[in-house]
C-alpha cells in the first residue's frame, strides 16, 4: 500500500498540469513595442540607470534615507552563481534606492507545504513569487498578501505601472482588490516533450510529431540503451506528465475549473470549449477519456518505460536527459533552452514535441501566470515595490537577474545573448530562466544565439497554437466549499495520483474507489458551486 505521506510529494505534479488560464490581452503588443527599444546593448546592459534612482526617490518624493534589507522568496533552486548576481544586484539597489535584498528559495518538492507556512508563520518576508497556479487566490483569501492600490503603483512602481496592461490588473483583481503585481509580458510557451532524435533515427523509429506516437521510441530505448530509462520521471514535476500529455492529445484537454494551485477539485473544463461547460470528473465524457489514458500509462509503467522509483525520485527528467540517463525530457518552451544547448555540446540531435490538445492548441498564459505579491507583514512594502519595479522593468536590472553578470554569464554579440569565451552551457553558473525571476519584462530580452532553427521554428509556431481560455480572469470564490475541497485534495493525493502514474493494479477499480471517495468528500457541492459561479462570470462578461 502506498503511504499517503509519500504521496504528498506528488502534489507538485498537479501544479504543473494546471498551467492554467489563457488570454495575454490585445494591448500587450503595444507594451512590448514600447519596451523592445529598451533591449540591452553590449555597452549598457549592466550599467545603473540614473533615471531609475530619480524616478524612485525624487519624482515620487519617497524617503530612502534609511537603508533597508528586503527578503524575497522565489521558487525552485538557486543557481550556483546566485550569490555573485545578488552581490551585483545589491550594489545597484543600494545606489538607487538604498536597499539590499536577500533571496530565499522554496523548492518544487516543498512548494505545497512550505509556501503557505512562510506566510502563515509571520516569517521575515517582504515579497514572494505568486501566480494563478501558485497559491495566489488561496493566500489572498487568507489575508496573506498586502493589497496593491493604484496609488501604490504610481508612486512606487511607475515603470511597471506604465508597462503593464489594464488586462493584467483585471486578471489580478479578486473581489475588486489587487494582491499581486503581475508580469507585463505573459510567457509565450507550451508544454513540450524532448526526445533524442539521433537515437530515434539510429533504431529506425519513424518521425514523431505527436506524443501519442511515442511508444515505439520508448520500446527501442528500453531494448537497446541499457544505461538509459525511456522516461526517467521525478515525483515533483514529471510524475503525471505522461498522463496529461497523452490525455490532451487523445481525449479531453481539460483544466481544473476550481483549483489553480495544488489539490484537486474533481471539476473540469475543456480549454477548446468557448462555452466553458463545466464537468464532473466522473461524467462519462471525462471519465472514459481518463480511463483510456490511464490504461496506456499503466502499460508503459509495467513494461519498464517509466522508472519504478518515480514515487521518490527528486531528479527531473530534464536533468536526467542532460546526463544521458533519460530518453525523454519534460519541460516547456522557455525552460528547455539550456537543455538544448547542452545537448548540442554533446553532439545529440534533440527533437521537440509540443504537448497540445487534439485540435493542436494550448491555452495562452494569462498575465497572472507570473507575478509577485507583497507579504501582508512586510516591514518595508514601499521599498519592496521600488526594488521590484527596477527588477521587472529597468533593463540593466532585468538582464542581471534573468541572464546573470555580463562578461561572466553572458555577452551580447550581433544583437544576441551568447556565452562568453570559455563558458559552456554546462559550466555557466547562471543559466537563463533558471533563477525564478519569471516575472520580469521579457519583451526587453534579446534572442539567444544558441537558438537553433528547430527551436526558432517552434517559437514561431506558437502564434498558431496558443488560444484564449474562457475563464482567463475567473477567480473561484471557494469560501463556501473549503471543507469539501480540503477533503477532495486528500482523495486526489491518495487515489488519483497513483492512477496517473500508472502504478495501480486495476485502473477501473481504482477509478471506482476514487469516485466513491470523491462523492463522500462533497463533489456534488463543489460542482454546483462551480457551475453557479462560472455561469455568473460568463453572464457578467458578455
Amino acid at each position: 500500500m502506498i503511504k499517503s505521506k509519500m504521496l504528498f510529494t506528488f502534489i507538485s505534479a498537479i501544479i504543473v498540469f494546471t498551467l492554467v488560464l489563457a488570454g495575454c490581452g490585445n494591448d500587450k503588443n503595444n507594451n512590448q513595442a514600447k519596451e523592445s527599444s529598451a533591449a540591452p546593448s553590449a555597452s549598457n546592459s549592466q550599467e545603473s540607470s540614473p533615471s531609475a534612482s530619480a524616478s524612485a526617490s525624487s519624482d515620487n518624493a519617497v524617503d530612502t534615507s534609511k537603508e533597508v534589507k528586503l527578503v524575497g522568496y522565489l521558487l525552485g533552486d538557486a543557481p550556483a552563481g546566485m550569490s555573485a548576481v545578488v552581490e551585483e544586484l545589491n550594489k545597484k539597489l543600494k545606489a538607487d534606492i538604498n536597499a539590499t535584498v536577500e533571496f530565499r528559495y522554496i523548492g518544487w518538492g516543498d512548494l505545497s507545504a512550505k509556501y503557505p507556512l512562510v506566510l502563515a508563520a509571520g516569517e521575515d518576508v517582504d515579497f514572494i513569487y505568486a501566480a494563478n497556479w501558485a497559491f495566489y487566490n488561496q493566500e489572498a483569501a487568507k489575508g496573506a498578501f498586502r493589497e496593491i492600490t493604484q496609488d501604490d503603483l504610481q508612486k512606487y512602481m511607475p515603470k511597471h505601472f506604465a508597462a503593464a496592461s489594464e488586462v493584467a490588473w483585471k486578471e489580478a483583481s479578486i473581489g475588486g482588490k489587487i494582491f499581486m503585481i503581475p508580469t507585463a509580458t505573459p510567457d509565450q510557451k507550451v508544454p513540450v516533450t524532448l526526445i533524442r532524435g539521433d537515437l530515434r533515427k539510429k533504431y529506425g523509429v519513424p518521425e514523431i510529431t505527436k506524443f501519442k506516437d511515442i511508444e515505439p521510441y520508448l520500446a527501442a530505448i528500453k531494448q537497446n540503451e541499457k544505461g538509459m530509462i525511456p522516461i526517467n520521471a521525478d515525483s515533483q514535476y514529471d510524475f503525471a506528465k505522461s498522463f496529461y500529455n497523452l490525455e490532451w492529445e487523445t481525449g479531453r484537454a481539460t483544466l481544473d475549473t476550481v483549483l489553480i494551485t495544488n489539490g484537486w477539485s474533481g471539476i473540469h473544463t475543456e480549454w477548446d470549449d468557448p462555452e466553458g461547460k463545466v464537468y464532473s470528473q466522473f461524467d462519462p465524457y471525462i471519465l472514459d477519456s481518463q480511463k483510456a489514458t490511464a490504461k496506456v500509462i499503466k502499460s508503459w509503467y509495467d513494461k519498464g518505460y517509466i522508472n519504478k522509483n518515480a514515487i521518490s525520485n527528486k531528479v527531473r527528467s530534464k536533468d536526467a536527459f542532460e546526463q544521458g540517463k533519460s530518453a525523454v525530457a519534460y519541460g516547456n518552451t522557455n525552460d528547455i533552452q539550456g537543455t538544448l544547448a547542452k545537448a548540442a555540446e554533446n553532439g545529440w540531435e534533440v527533437e521537440i514535441i509540443p504537448n497540445l490538445s487534439s485540435k493542436g492548441t494550448y491555452p495562452q498564459d494569462p498575465y497572472i501566470n507570473n507575478g509577485v505579491s507583497i507579504a501582508a507583514g512586510s516591514k518595508n512594502p514601499e521599498r519592496a515595490m521600488m526594488a521590484l519595479d527596477l527588477m521587472m522593468e529597468e533593463p540593466s536590472y532585468n538582464n542581471l537577474v534573468y541572464f546573470g553578470i555580463e562578461g561572466v554569464n553572458y555577452v551580447v554579440k550581433d544583437g544576441k545573448i551568447t556565452l562568453p569565451d570559455g563558458v559552456t552551457a554546462e559550466s555557466n553558473t547562471y543559466p537563463p530562466d533558471a533563477a525564478g525571476f519569471w516575472f520580469t519584462n521579457k519583451s526587453q530580452h534579446l534572442p539567444l544565439a544558441s537558438w537553433n532553427e528547430q527551436y526558432i521554428a517552434h517559437k514561431q509556431s506558437l502564434k498558431n497554437i496558443l488560444v484564449p481560455y474562457v475563464y482567463n480572469s475567473f477567480s473561484m470564490d471557494t469560501s463556501k466549499i473549503k471543507s469539501a475541497l480540503a477533503t477532495m485534495g486528500t482523495a486526489g493525493m491518495q487515489y488519483q495520483l497513483p492512477i496517473q502514474g500508472g502504478i495501480v493494479k486495476d485502473v477501473d477499480a481504482a477509478y471506482a474507489t476514487l469516485e466513491e471517495k470523491s462523492k463522500k468528500a462533497g463533489l456534488a457541492e463543489i460542482l454546483a458551486d462551480a457551475q453557479a459561479q462560472t455561469q455568473a462570470y460568463k453572464s457578467s462578461n458578455k
